[in-house]
C-alpha cells in the first residue's frame, strides 16, 4: 500500500480500493521531481514543512528551507524539540512558487501553517512526532494548519486531497505534471464554515455529537473539523463512553436480517467478476471462503476495525469485498441495493436518516475528495472523484494554499 501517516487513524493513500483510484504506472518514475509550493489567496505569513520516509532506508527525512534533506538523529529522550528550524517560508500571496528538489519518499505530507509555525518532535528511533489535530494538549492544536499526503517512489507520484480525517480554513490544491497534467480543486472559499454549520443542524435534528466535530479558534471562527473516527479512537478502550458508538446498530441488524435469506452480491470490478454472500449466524460468508463478521459503528467509521481491518496476508479479493462493503455501510446503500457498486450512483448515497453525515456534508460542500478511506468506490464508467493525482513521470508537483 501507499502510506500512512504518523497522525492519522485512516488514510485514503493507506486504503485505495484495489483497482478503483490508480491508474497504470509506468516501468521507473524518476529519482526526483520539482516541488512547487505556492500561497494564491493568504494574507499573511504562510510557512511549509515537508516530511516523510526516504525510499530505500525508510529513515525520516524533512527539507530544508535551502532546499537540503535533514535526516534527524535519534534523541536521548522522547518528545525532544526538532533541533533544525524546517519551516519554509512561502512568498506572499499571488507571488509566485517557492521551488525545491524533491526525492523519493513515502508516508510523506506537506504542511502549511498560517501565521504560526508549527511544533515537531522526536521520539527515540528517531520517530518524528508530527502535529496531532484532534488532540487538545498537542501545542499545534490552536494554530491554523493543514496538510496533503503523498508518495513518491520508483513507479510514480501519488497524492490526493483527502478529507478522512478532517477538512481546515487552509484549503490546498494540487497540480501534477508529469506525462500528463492533473488537478485537484481546492475546497471553494467558505467551505469549511457551510461543512461546520451543517454538522451543527444535523446535531440538533438527531441528537449526535456531529458539532464535537468543530475545533473554533478566536471569535468563534472554525479552525477546522474532523472527521468521526478522531473523536472515537480516544474511546476505543471504553466503548461505553465512545461518541457515535451505537449509530449504526440497527440499520447493522437489518443488513445482517436481509442477507439471511437473498444474496448480496460485490463486483470486484477490474475483470475479476462477482461474489455472493449470506449471513449465517453472525458471519457473512462470500463465495471463495471470504467471511466478515458483523460490524460495528467504529469498524464503518474507521474502515479498519473488526471485520474491515486491511490485514495484509488477506488476498487480494477479500480486500476488494472489504472495500465495497465498507464503502456501502458508510453510504447507507446496503439495504436498499443487494448488488454493489454497480447499480448504484452518487444519488442513492446518504439518503437513509442514519447514514455518515460527516461524509454527506463534506461532498455536499466540495467538489471532489476522500471523506472516508474507500470513497474511491464507484460504479464502472462513473467518473473519479476522489481527489487523486498521480503520474508515472512526475515532473512538477504543485501544491498551492489558499481557495
Amino acid at each position: 500500500m501507499f502510506l500512512t501517516g504518523a497522525a492519522a487513524t485512516a488514510s485514503a493513500l493507506t486504503y485505495p480500493a484495489w483497482g478503483t483510484a490508480l491508474g497504470p504506472r509506468a516501468s521507473a518514475a524518476p529519482a526526483t521531481c520539482e516541488l512547487a509550493l505556492e500561497n494564491t489567496s493568504l494574507p499573511g505569513t504562510v510557512h511549509a514543512y515537508v516530511t516523510g520516509h526516504e525510499l530505500g532506508t525508510g529513515r525520516w527525512l524533512l527539507l530544508r528551507p535551502n532546499g537540503e534533506v535533514y535526516r534527524p538523529d535519534s534523541p536521548g529522550a522522547p518528545q525532544t524539540p526538532l533541533p533544525v528550524d524546517c519551516a519554509i517560508p512561502l512568498k506572499s500571496a499571488g507571488a509566485g512558487p517557492v521551488v525545491l528538489t524533491l526525492p523519493r519518499m513515502y508516508g510523506a505530507r506537506v504542511y502549511f501553517a498560517r501565521d504560526d509555525k508549527l511544533d515537531f518532535y522526536l521520539n527515540p528511533g528517531p520517530a518524528l512526532v508530527e502535529p496531532a489535530f484532534a488532540t487538545p494538549s498537542d501545542p499545534n492544536h490552536g494554530r491554523t494548519w493543514s496538510f496533503c499526503e503523498f508518495t513518491f517512489n520508483t513507479e510514480q507520484l501519488y497524492s490526493n486531497i483527502s478529507y478522512v480525517d478532517l477538512v481546515t480554513a487552509l484549503p490546498i490544491g494540487i497540480t501534477l505534471e508529469g506525462d500528463g497534467t492533473h488537478t485537484v480543486a481546492p475546497l471553494p472559499d467558505g467551505a469549511v464554515r457551510r461543512i461546520a454549520d451543517d454538522l451543527t443542524a444535523q446535531a440538533a435534528a438527531d441528537g449526535q455529537p456531529w458539532d464535537r466535530l468543530i475545533t473554533r479558534g478566536d471569535g468563534g471562527s472554525v479552525l477546522r473539523v474532523v472527521s468521526p473516527q478522531n473523536i472515537m479512537a480516544p474511546y476505543f478502550d471504553r466503548p461505553a463512553e465512545m461518541p457515535f458508538r451505537d449509530l449504526f446498530a440497527a440499520q447493522i441488524d437489518e443488513v445482517w436480517a436481509k442477507y439471511r435469506s437473498e444474496d448480496l452480491r460485490i463486483d470486484l470490478q477490474g475483470g475479476r467478476g462477482s461474489r455472493a454472500g449470506r449471513v449465517s449466524g453472525d458471519v457473512l460468508t462470500f463465495e471463495g471462503g471470504h467471511t466478515f463478521t458483523k460490524p460495528e459503528s467504529k469498524d464503518i467509521f474507521t474502515c479498519n476495525h473488526g471485520p474491515f481491518t486491511n490485514n495484509p496476508g488477506d488476498s487480494d479479493d477479500k480486500k476488494a469485498i472489504l472495500a465495497r462493503l465498507a464503502a456501502g455501510f458508510n453510504r447507507s446503500i446496503m439495504l436498499s441495493h443487494p448488488s454493489q457498486p454497480n447499480g448504484t450512483s452518487t444519488a442513492d448515497y446518504y439518503r437513509a436518516a442514519v447514514t455518515n453525515h460527516w461524509s454527506r456534508v463534506v461532498h455536499a460542500n466540495s467538489p471532489i475528495g476522500y471523506a472516508f478511506p474507500y470513497d474511491d468506490v464507484r460504479p464502472d464508467g462513473e467518473p473519479d472523484v476522489s481527489g487523486a493525482a498521480h503520474d508515472g513521470n512526475p515532473r512538477r508537483f504543485t501544491l498551492s494554499v489558499g481557495s
